[in-house]
């Protein structure tokens, strides 16, 4: 017993060590997802690489394997070597490069630190060897749907044979590419509205436009959804036995050829004259002289340029006469106005199409009654627009007087007068 006693201390000690070896080690933190980010360059940005070597370093250090298929150089060299140490990328160009000119270095997100965090926008870095190039293109930006403008945009530039120049993130109604080479780009730009890197067609919008780039250009953006819908015709009514309205699921740019056929599919009802707004059409035609028509539209083009080949839909002629006279709705300029031009475009509209054939109008100086010769420039619908010959005098007014009916033979309820001075200060 008094052996036990002895050998107690003995199993204690044994036991005090096993549990300190069972120990758990510690779990090592939180996960670190921190992405790596650009801290510096040598040389820095702009600056020259005649020793044809560039170091970029990282707030991080880098996976060597994620380096092969993440870095884009433009102009393309082919002898170069690519390393890493640590958080340093290391670019070597073994072969000679092109005089005055700007070289681009891209780095993309397949560029990862050792953790596998990527970073967090593609991004690109610009070099000169010899005269740093200064090309600048730029331009104002506009978005299919307003709610747009407030988010930021992706912009991809690439040569005249698709090859990577830069990548470059803008925001607001404006843009600004600096430090471009002399040459044809292609500019292709999109907005990541679910944030996954990449262009959903059709659920973000989308814009591609060249430039020839000799000194600075301008290239305006405008960021529009991808439409694959084809446009319908949606309604025919008539409104009265010489004038129908067509309703289009959409707005159109243009139709190719229009027919109206009555009941028999023979008999042809003349249109006249024709007036393409948004969505809808109007058709002034020859008197409606019979019950049933069907309209035929063939090469219908949406604004995407989505074509329909060929729509039809019948309608019942409205025999109900129309008997509302025609009036004016707007001018420019505003009647009793000044215009800042001698050779001043004189624009008139009315609330439905006029035929040119039933308008008469005249331009006169208002205080001698000298008429004025003038050409018509815009006429057979319900804007009309006015332009003089000759240039008027200075401080001196003019009037431009107005009859007209309507195909429906409603004349204007009076002569309408627009009178305006032209007034050019001269310095």
């Amino acid at each position: 017993m008094s052996k036990v006693f002895r050998l107690l201390p003995l199993f204690l000690l044994v036991a005090i060590l096993a549990s300190c070896g069972s120990k758990k080690g510690p779990t090592g933190g939180p996960e670190d997802l921190e992405k790596p980010v650009v801290l510096t360059s040598l040389p820095a940005q702009f600056g020259q690489i005649d020793n044809q070597r560039i170091e970029i370093n990282f707030s991080k250090a880098l996976d060597k394997a994620s380096v092969t298929q993440a870095v884009y150089i433009y102009p393309p060299v082919a002898d170069k070597k690519i390393s890493v140490d640590k958080s340093t990328l290391l670019i070597r160009l073994h072969e000679d490069l092109l005089p005055d000119t700007n070289y681009y270095v891209t780095l993309t997100t397949r560029l990862k630190d050792v953790r596998g965090n990527a970073l967090a926008e593609n991004q690109t870095l610009v070099f000169a060897h010899g005269a740093l190039q200064n090309r600048r293109l730029s331009g104002e930006v506009s978005f299919e749907d307003p709610a747009d403008g407030n988010l930021p945009f992706k912009l991809t530039l690439v040569s005249a044979d698709s090859l990577l120049v830069l990548n470059q993130t803008g925001s607001g109604p404006s843009y600004a590419i600096e430090s471009l080479n002399s040459a044809d780009y292609i500019l292709r730009g999109y907005i990541d509205k679910d944030g996954n890197g990449r262009y959903d067609f059709a659920r973000e919008p989308y814009y591609e436009g060249s430039a020839s780039l000799r000194q600075n250009a301008r290239l305006d953006i405008a960021f529009a959804y991808a439409d694959t819908v084809k446009p319908l015709l949606q309604t025919v009514v008539g409104k009265s036995p010489r004038e129908i309205e067509l309703t289009f699921s959409e707005a159109l740019s243009e139709i190719g050829e229009l027919k109206i056929l009555a009941a028999d599919g023979e008999t042809e009802l003349p249109i006249l004259l024709s007036r393409l707004r948004g969505t809808k059409l109007t058709l002034l035609t020859a008197m409606q002289d019979k019950f049933a028509y069907t309209v035929e539209a063939r090469s219908i083009k949406d604004l995407k340029g989505n074509a329909t080949e060929i729509a039809r839909a019948e309608f019942r002629s409205n025999q109900v006469l129309d008997n509302i006279p025609p009036s004016v709705s707007f001018t420019n300029p505003r009647n009793g106005t000044s215009v800042n031009t001698l050779e001043p475009l004189l624009e008139v509209h009315f609330t439905e199409i006029i035929p040119h054939a039933s308008l008469k109008a005249a331009l006169k100086a208002t205080e001698s009654g000298t008429p004025i010769s003038f050409d018509i420039l815009q006429s057979d619908s319900d804007i009309y627009k006015f332009k003089p010959r000759q240039a008027l005098q200075n401080y001196r007014s003019y009037v431009l007087t107005l009859s007209a009916t309507d195909i429906s033979g409603n004349p204007l309820k009076e002569e309408y007068k627009l009178n305006f001075l032209p007034l050019l200060r001269t310095p």
